[in-house]
């Protein structure tokens, strides 16, 4: 067959669905730059309209989150979760652990505030914790934690170690940050006293309490156990230049019966 009888052959195609043909491939060619054209003046009305114009959407907002927190693990003082005590806890309380360590990443996110870098000591995969977290975390693996499995002594010089225990009689006055702080990571709920600091004393390491009993009236033991987050909130709150006083009063609620000093010399009942 000659190239003649092709072309007699070939199917004739009108000049309107020529312009069509055009169109349907100029569209396609062009689509994604016309999905970011319409993306972006969508953002633009979304500024008009709102009257707030140093708000960031949603998206810039998780990856500055993302950013922030991956500067994190640069940054001092660091803190450490110690997470040895599993064995004094029952399942629901170590439950309980997992989910105050994920506030306590939480509180990493928030912006103009000075940084700690967040550790998790004595994790181990075959433990408890660290199931709950890989059944009830899917994001886990993803987090700016640093995670080890050796005791916190064995991975930092003990000089420069602080471990906060309400039973130390060191009440903590400033916040060094080449120091590297370590919070027991277990929920208490029976309050077994003393069992951070035997280990302490036995390993030589410094301990210190939170100053609770010099900002509150007559705290009793319980009121001076706090959870893994309310330890570390306070902690950021006064490294970032926030009195004790008002870092107590922000974390601590006053139905659990926290009455600050300045309270109770105004009501009358010390």
């Amino acid at each position: 067959m000659t190239d003649g009888e092709q072309s007699e052959l070939a199917p004739v195609i009108s000049k309107n669905a020529t312009k069509k043909l055009k169109r349907f491939e100029y569209i396609k060619s062009h689509r994604k730059e016309v999905r970011e054209r319409k993306k972006e003046e969508r953002r633009n009305q979304v500024k008009e309209l709102d009257p707030d114009p140093n708000r960031i959407c949603k998206r810039d907002r998780i990856q500055l989150e993302k950013e922030r927190l991956r500067h994190s693990q640069s940054c001092f003082p660091r803190v450490v979760i110690d997470c040895a005590y599993e064995s004094f806890m029952s399942e629901k309380e170590i439950n309980k652990s997992r989910m105050q360590i994920l506030r306590c990443y939480n509180l990493l996110k928030s912006p103009d505030t000075k940084l700690f870098h967040l550790h998790l000591s004595n994790f181990q995969e075959n433990l408890m914790l660290s199931k709950l977290f890989q059944e009830k975390t899917p994001n886990f693996e993803n987090l700016h934690i640093t995670r080890f499995k050796e005791q916190v002594y064995e991975k930092f010089d003990k000089k420069d170690l602080v471990y906060l225990t309400p039973d130390s009689p060191n009440p903590l006055s400033v916040i060094d940050p080449d120091k590297v702080y370590v919070i027991g990571g277990f929920v208490d709920d029976n309050i077994k006293r003393n069992t951070s600091l035997n280990i302490c004393q036995t390993q030589g390491i410094t301990t210190a309490c939170l100053p609770i009993s010099s900002h509150f009236a007559k705290p009793n033991h319980k009121q001076e156990v706090l959870t893994i987050n309310q330890v570390f909130e306070i902690l950021i709150l006064v490294y970032n230049d926030v009195s004790w006083k008002d870092a107590f009063d922000k974390v601590l609620p006053q139905r659990k019966g926290y009455v600050s000093l300045s309270n109770a010399d105004e009501d009358g009942t010390l």
